[in-house]
């Protein structure tokens, strides 16, 4: 459904929506108030309003009361899931795949939700 995401700015753009859109409902069955969070937290356009897509990242999101950071990194040399916490920000779980692991990479979102 979204095979052409780095070729399609409409693919692209569904894809971000897609994650935005997981990222609500996990919010919602967890009854956990979605204002706490800023959707998307990085800048991902350029000054002109051209949007980067480049899946760096492609989902990013903040809780603004804790600082937790989430970010969703897409790239499709991947060989395997990973994920890490960034040292610099010390607070910010980056998970990063190719698209054919978004099963798993919405598995990780929705562990980190549940833990705000």
């Amino acid at each position: 459904m979204f095979n052409y995401y780095l070729n399609s700015k409409s693919c692209y753009l569904r894809l971000e929506q897609d994650f935005y859109d997981f990222f609500y409902l996990e919010a919602l069955k967890k009854q956990i108030d979605f204002k706490i969070f800023k959707v998307p937290y990085y800048n991902t356009f350029f000054s002109n309003g051209t949007p980067l897509m480049d899946g760096n990242p492609i989902f990013s999101a903040r809780n603004e009361l804790s600082g937790q950071i989430l970010r969703v990194v897409l790239d499709e040399g991947a060989e395997k899931l990973s994920f890490y916490y960034d040292k610099d920000a010390g607070c910010e779980l980056v998970i990063f795949g190719r698209l054919s692991f978004m099963d798993k990479i919405k598995t990780k979102i929705s562990a980190w939700v549940l833990a705000q």
